[in-house]
């Protein structure tokens, strides 16, 4: 699957989390940037529904930055 950091940010910015999306940089841990759990798995929600997956459980601890997402989804 071809995935774009700009697909990521745009679905990011689509959740309304509480931090600036642009002060996220593709390689900074979300917890780091201030995003709270909650809004990860918000996140994660839309990924799967954009995309038409789903992300086991045991495989969203590691989908921890932009970059690492991206990876993730590259694999499927």
């Amino acid at each position: 699957m071809n995935v774009t950091q700009e697909e990521i940010f745009s679905i990011i910015e689509n959740v309304g989390i509480s931090v600036d999306v642009t002060q996220i940089k593709a390689n900074m841990p979300f917890n780091e940037a201030g995003v709270d759990s909650l809004e990860l798995i918000n996140i994660i929600l839309e990924i799967e529904e954009k995309f038409g997956i789903k992300i086991p459980d045991e495989d969203i601890d590691a989908l921890n930055t932009i970059d690492n997402i991206i990876s993730y989804l590259q694999k499927i």
